[in-house]
């Protein structure tokens, strides 16, 4: 085998090498941007239960305040 075949199977194996390289970095930032992108939905999901919670928290206190009010209205 010549030096220029040499080098010409060298250049080939270096573009495939490249190709796959690209096409591998690709699918894993594509990979990277799916997953924040559930994520950020999963988070967000996060923040809506955490404020329906603190809601649902505010209502139960104000319930608690009514029924302690009614029960010193019947002690009296």
């Amino acid at each position: 085998m010549t030096l220029k075949n040499k080098l010409q199977q060298l250049s080939q194996v270096f573009t495939t090498l490249k190709n796959k390289l690209k096409t591998k970095l690709s699918s894993q930032s594509q990979t990277i941007t799916q997953t924040q992108t559930k994520l950020n939905e999963a988070n967000h999901k996060l923040e809506l239960s955490l404020k329906e919670t603190n809601e649902n928290e505010k209502v139960l206190e104000q319930l608690l305040r009514e029924f302690e009010e009614l029960a010193k209205e019947v002690d009296n």
